[in-house]
């Protein structure tokens, strides 16, 4: 169904597409300016691509053919809604507008898939946080979802978590709770690819994709898609209006009521025509800032001067308030 402005304040969630897990394959990826059109949002319905078979080879395997569907739900991303100048101040962390959070961030990073790019991504952010008067912690271990845990961090970063980020088989309950308190408390919570590809399949919804904000996966593509920024937000302020993108996307699987879109992609191919699709948004939850985006699967994403410079760092930054 295409996706419409938000109506109702209730917090419902819906699936807007069946509910096999994404695939996808290794590859380079990045942008290229260009004068794209706005096509207009259709159904990102269609059979799921041919996900990989092993998760060693890197790619999104399907979750069962026979997962529950729910019933869809009106997303946001009228432009009339979006978080126009809601950027946070530079500075320490803690600023005025926020919460006075700890100097560190947590790079969590346990997936049921390998993505050979994330050592490299580590470094990225690593450096990038350390310019910035940052430490931070690279983890695959769940056990640091507790309260106390998190309490160290001013930031969780989820640098693609694929299907079930705190360990295969898990559903990740209490370390999803601890998650959810410590961005309401005013914790930052920022995530890439397919750090929202998870727990397909499973109703309702888990906590750690409502903190999300929504849930990806279903069909996949590969090759170029052309994209656009909706409204205005830090996140997207620098980016140019529209934009092609070379690598791998998710469709959309669920988008919560109170999820800002902030970038959607086309992509046509012979599986699926036109399949537009939301790749990145905003919320807050509590004193919290969450952002997602489904670039990033690999490190020329980050380090690419549109992309990487003019949106997924503006999004870290916003969710430390930097």
């Amino acid at each position: 169904m295409k996706q419409q402005s938000w109506k109702s304040p209730a917090l419902v969630f819906g699936c807007v597409l069946g509910a096999a897990a994404c695939g996808s394959t290794p590859g380079s990826s990045g942008p290229k300016t260009g004068a794209a059109g706005n096509a207009p949002p259709v159904d990102g319905g269609g059979a799921a691509g041919d996900a990989a078979a092993s998760a060693g080879a890197g790619g999104h395997e399907p979750s069962s053919p026979d997962a529950p569907v729910e019933a869809p739900t009106e997303a946001r991303d009228d432009t009339s809604l979006l978080e126009a100048g809601a950027g946070g101040a530079s500075g320490d962390a803690g600023a005025a507008d926020g919460p006075v959070l700890p100097m560190r961030v947590l790079l969590y990073h346990f997936s049921t898939a390998v993505i050979d790019t994330v050592p490299a991504q580590l470094t990225f952010y690593k450096d990038l946080l350390t310019s910035w008067g940052y430490t931070s912690d690279d983890s695959v271990d769940p056990a640091k979802f507790t309260d106390a845990g998190l309490a160290a961090y001013g930031a969780v970063a989820m640098i693609n978590t694929c299907f079930a980020p705190f360990g295969a088989g898990q559903d990740g309950a209490s370390q999803s709770a601890a998650l959810q308190k410590f961005v309401a408390r005013g914790g930052g919570l920022f995530g890439t690819h397919c750090a929202a590809v998870t727990f397909a399949g499973v109703t309702p919804l888990p906590v750690y994709n409502q903190v999300f904000g929504g849930q990806e996966g279903g069909t996949f593509f590969d090759g170029t898609s052309t994209c656009r920024k909706l409204g205005v937000h830090p996140t997207i302020d620098a980016l140019p209006a529209t934009f092609e993108f070379v690598g791998n996307l998710d469709s959309n699987l669920v988008l919560g009521p109170t999820t800002t879109l902030t970038v959607r992609c086309t992509w046509h191919d012979n599986k699926t025509p036109m399949t537009d699709v939301p790749v990145s948004w905003a919320r807050t939850e509590g004193e919290g800032r969450v952002f997602y985006t489904n670039f990033g699967k690999v490190v020329s994403d980050l380090t690419d001067p549109v992309l990487g410079a003019k949106h997924i760092v503006p999004g870290l930054a916003w969710v430390l308030r930097h």
